[in-house]
């Protein structure tokens, strides 16, 4: 996978190429130019071409983010509490932002990254002449912790301060996320401008401490030095706290601006070997950052590109697979159909030979002469029904004693039984006929086993069952045992008529 991360600072354009393969990241190539549309364009539409993703992100002042505790832990509920603190976050119009709302369950708290859509119609309208169409558009601020964490694996909590251009952005990052944000209208163009508009050599380094004391420069950098401190102050209230510090930005002219930086509110400067060796991957931070997003396997940044905003490549991407499956749910249900029909068809062919040969079985049996055999299978079994129900001989294949469900509902209602207690039933049909010995009779023999405090209500209850008033055939046996309190008796059902 190849991701571009891709960032606009001022009117000088950087690009970063990172290739992931498995868990490998590999810094593909590194790219900082002024904005030129003859030279730029082509580069951006190769790549696009080429299936890769491409992420920009809004400036640090452009995104507003916001926390609040959140402790619902239950899926049914986290959607709808998530839509309310949306639209509770802000007193903003929602009809005119975007939120994006990142729950965080291990900490029981949720973040907002909250933009207008004015404000990224005019990104992406830059963008836009410069033929780019990214995928994703996140936060400066959101990148910058990325590439933090990404070169600092072992910090989660540290202030960021990147210098572009123009402006210095400040971050608090916090759990290695974007916690506060704060922008300085300081930035590289105004520091070059003091220092080296009386040389001649405009690409010689200057050693901040050593030269700070001189004039304008001097008021320049306390100012920024000032402004920082500021800033780290409304990010945490409490002097005690101390968090290091991560300067980047294309500081490459100015020796020890981190140790000139540095205030009571930091503990240490992070500093790296890999990224002292390689000054200019702290002038693309935010283009790393931004590449190292869209690698990542979380999903801990903003992502303001959807709905009305969703890029046209996906949109594309939707309509290919939509008509992929509608395409492929035709193909199936016609397949379906045919292998239905056939074996429905098979199936009813060997019913149809099973009705006919029962038909030629029972044409003894019928009162009528006339065949029954036809070619289709529904009308010949309409037909069959039709003389099963007008048959008026005595059918065998018809229950000609109480069921189980008759018979329980009589013992449940016996007057003999109400103050007992029926502890075991057994139904089982002794003799049945069937297709081979039509004749045989039914005979169904009931097994009960029951409890009463009053044992002349169980001899009633026998009684009944020898002088044939019940369901009881008294001419087959009835056997009673007494064990105890409890009772059991045997008996076989009357035939009853159909």
């Amino acid at each position: 996978m190849q991701a571009v991360g891709i960032e606009i600072d001022g009117e000088r354009i950087n690009l970063a190429i990172l290739n992931k393969k498995k868990d490998l990241i590999k810094l593909k190539s590194l790219d900082a130019s002024k904005i030129n549309p003859i030279k730029n364009v082509k580069p951006f539409y190769i790549f696009g071409k080429k299936n890769v993703l491409i992420s920009t992100g809004l400036d640090t002042q452009d995104v507003l983010i916001k926390n609040t505790s959140f402790n619902v832990k239950k899926s049914f509920f986290l959607k709808r509490a998530i839509k309310f603190q949306k639209e509770s976050i802000t007193t903003i119009d929602p009809s005119k932002t975007i939120t994006e709302a990142i729950y965080l369950k291990d900490l029981s708290k949720l973040k907002f990254f909250i933009t207008t859509k004015e404000l990224l119609k005019k990104h992406l309208y830059r963008l836009k002449k410069l033929k780019i169409d990214p995928d994703q558009v996140t936060s400066v601020s959101s990148a910058l912790c990325r590439f933090a964490s990404h070169y600092f694996k072992d910090i989660k909590n540290a202030y960021l301060v990147h210098i572009s251009e123009s402006k210095t952005s400040c971050i608090f990052m916090k759990d290695n996320m974007a916690e506060k944000s704060s922008i300085i209208k300081i930035g590289l163009n105004k520091l070059k401008q003091v220092v080296f508009e009386n040389k001649k050599n405009s690409n010689s380094k200057i050693d901040v401490l050593e030269n700070a004391k001189k004039g304008e420069l001097q008021n320049i950098l306390n100012e920024l030095k000032q402004e920082i401190e500021r800033a780290f102050s409304s990010f945490i209230k409490n002097d005690k706290d101390k968090y290091p510090m991560l300067i980047t930005g294309d500081i490459d002219s100015f020796l020890n601006l981190d140790s000139f930086l540095q205030n009571k509110k930091t503990s240490e400067i992070l500093q790296s070997s890999v990224l002292e060796e390689n000054g200019h991957l702290k002038s693309q931070a935010i283009s790393i950052g931004l590449a190292l997003n869209l690698l990542a396997k979380d999903r801990l940044y903003p992502q303001f590109r959807k709905s009305e905003f969703t890029p046209a490549k996906k949109l594309k991407t939707i309509g290919r697979k939509i008509t992929f499956l509608c395409f492929f749910s035709i193909i199936f249900s016609y397949f379906l159909y045919l292998g239905s029909n056939y074996f429905i068809g098979k199936t009813q062919d060997q019913l149809h030979e099973k009705l006919n040969f029962l038909k030629k079985f029972e044409n003894g049996f019928f009162t009528t002469d006339k065949p029954l055999i036809t070619d289709n299978f529904y009308t010949d079994l309409k037909k069959y029904e039709k003389t099963l129900v007008n048959e008026t001989k005595e059918f065998p294949y018809f229950l000609k004693v109480l069921n189980v469900t008759q018979t329980l509902y009589w013992l449940n209602n016996n007057e003999h039984l109400k103050d007992g207690e029926i502890i075991s039933f057994d139904y089982k049909l002794d003799k049945y006929p069937n297709i081979f010995a039509k004749r045989d009779p039914y005979q169904a023999i009931v097994e009960i086993v029951f409890k009463t405090d009053k044992p002349s209500f169980a001899r009633s209850f026998y009684d009944s069952l020898t002088q044939g008033e019940t369901i009881a055939d008294e001419k087959q046996t009835i056997s009673w045992d007494v064990q105890d309190d409890s009772y059991k008796t045997q008996f076989y059902l009357k035939q009853t008529k159909f």
